[in-house]
């Protein structure tokens, strides 16, 4: 797999891609628990599977309003959120995460990069915008930029 090139679903990953370390994450010695609120099954299944892999502990809920219930039971170390949900906004959602959970870091992500969106997630709060599709060889340095912020 070529390291620049963008995928958008796990489906687009073969087992050969996998392996090979230097497009994935280097292991998570702490076991940082991260959740994905994404109404994408295919993306939710591709951050898994990279961040498992690596030693993330890996959830992920399809709605905003199962994102939001998970939350009150249990905080994550870091929450990617996707900013269009069948449920509600996340872009909207987020000054709410923000304010009861402001450690958290939170990572937006949407198939739509029209700059406008990035510019309203980073003055709501998000440590990081990640458009779809986006390169897994680019987590490594989201989140260790993501957990030092």
């Amino acid at each position: 797999m070529n390291p620049g090139k963008k995928i958008s679903s796990a489906s687009s990953i073969t087992s050969r891609d996998v392996s090979n370390p230097g497009n994935l994450l280097k292991p998570n010695t702490m076991g940082d628990l991260i959740l994905i609120i994404d109404d994408e099954p295919d993306i939710c299944q591709l951050l898994q599977l990279s961040l498992s892999k690596h030693g993330y502990k890996v959830k992920y809920v399809h709605r905003l309003v199962e994102g939001m219930q998970f939350l009150e039971r249990q905080q994550p170390d870091v929450l990617f959120l996707d900013i269009h949900l069948p449920d509600g906004s996340g872009l909207e959602a987020l000054p709410v995460i923000k304010t009861q959970y402001p450690d958290l870091p939170v990572i937006t992500i949407s198939a739509y990069d029209n700059g406008m969106e990035k510019q309203r997630a980073l003055t709501a709060g998000a440590a990081h915008f990640l458009p779809k599709p986006f390169n897994v060889g680019e987590l490594q340095e989201i989140l260790f930029d993501v957990k030092s912020w």
